[in-house]
Protein backbone atom coordinates (compact mmCIF):
# COMPACT_ATOMS: atom_id res chain seq x y z
CA UNK A 1 0.00 0.00 0.00
CA UNK A 2 1.46 3.23 -1.02
CA UNK A 3 1.15 5.50 1.73
CA UNK A 4 1.63 9.39 1.47
CA UNK A 5 5.00 11.15 1.33
CA UNK A 6 6.30 11.39 4.72
CA UNK A 7 7.07 15.30 4.59
CA UNK A 8 2.90 15.62 3.44
CA UNK A 9 2.24 14.77 7.07
CA UNK A 10 1.65 17.00 10.05
CA UNK A 11 3.74 16.71 13.38
CA UNK A 12 1.21 14.66 15.04
CA UNK A 13 1.10 12.30 12.70
CA UNK A 14 4.98 11.62 12.57
CA UNK A 15 5.15 11.57 16.38
CA UNK A 16 2.24 8.64 16.49
CA UNK A 17 3.83 6.95 13.95
CA UNK A 18 6.82 7.42 15.29
CA UNK A 19 6.30 5.91 18.87
CA UNK A 20 3.82 3.25 17.77
CA UNK A 21 7.21 1.87 15.42
CA UNK A 22 9.29 2.66 18.92
CA UNK A 23 6.63 0.54 20.63
CA UNK A 24 7.10 -2.69 18.31
CA UNK A 25 11.03 -2.53 18.21
CA UNK A 26 10.79 -2.55 21.83
CA UNK A 27 8.00 -5.10 22.79
CA UNK A 28 9.23 -7.40 20.07
CA UNK A 29 12.94 -7.52 19.45
CA UNK A 30 12.45 -8.90 15.87
CA UNK A 31 11.67 -5.01 15.17
CA UNK A 32 15.02 -4.04 16.20
CA UNK A 33 16.13 -5.78 13.70
CA UNK A 34 17.91 -3.18 11.23
CA UNK A 35 16.37 -5.29 8.49
CA UNK A 36 12.97 -5.24 9.68
CA UNK A 37 13.07 -1.98 11.20
CA UNK A 38 11.60 -0.52 8.05
CA UNK A 39 8.53 -2.68 8.82
CA UNK A 40 7.91 -2.02 12.09
CA UNK A 41 7.27 1.89 10.34
CA UNK A 42 4.82 0.63 7.63
CA UNK A 43 2.64 -0.82 9.77
CA UNK A 44 2.82 2.18 12.01
CA UNK A 45 1.76 4.25 8.83
CA UNK A 46 -0.86 1.56 7.90
CA UNK A 47 -2.63 1.99 11.58
CA UNK A 48 -2.38 5.64 11.63
CA UNK A 49 -4.09 5.08 8.19
CA UNK A 50 -7.31 3.51 10.04
CA UNK A 51 -9.29 6.11 12.52
CA UNK A 52 -10.47 3.34 15.08
CA UNK A 53 -6.45 2.74 15.51
CA UNK A 54 -5.22 6.37 15.65
CA UNK A 55 -7.79 6.85 18.28
CA UNK A 56 -5.74 4.97 20.48
CA UNK A 57 -2.56 6.65 22.19
CA UNK A 58 0.08 5.02 19.73
CA UNK A 59 1.51 2.60 22.56
CA UNK A 60 -1.76 1.44 22.83
CA UNK A 61 -2.35 0.72 19.33
CA UNK A 62 1.09 -1.26 18.84
CA UNK A 63 0.60 -3.10 22.09
CA UNK A 64 -2.91 -4.12 20.11
CA UNK A 65 -1.92 -5.01 17.05
CA UNK A 66 1.27 -7.46 18.88
CA UNK A 67 -1.61 -8.98 20.98
CA UNK A 68 -3.41 -9.90 17.99
CA UNK A 69 -0.88 -11.65 16.40
CA UNK A 70 0.43 -13.44 19.51
CA UNK A 71 3.61 -11.56 19.98
CA UNK A 72 2.71 -9.97 23.38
Amino acid sequence: MAHPALTTLDQDQLDWISRFADRLRLVDAAFADEHRSEQANEIARSMWERSDWRRQSPEEAAERWLAQRGRH
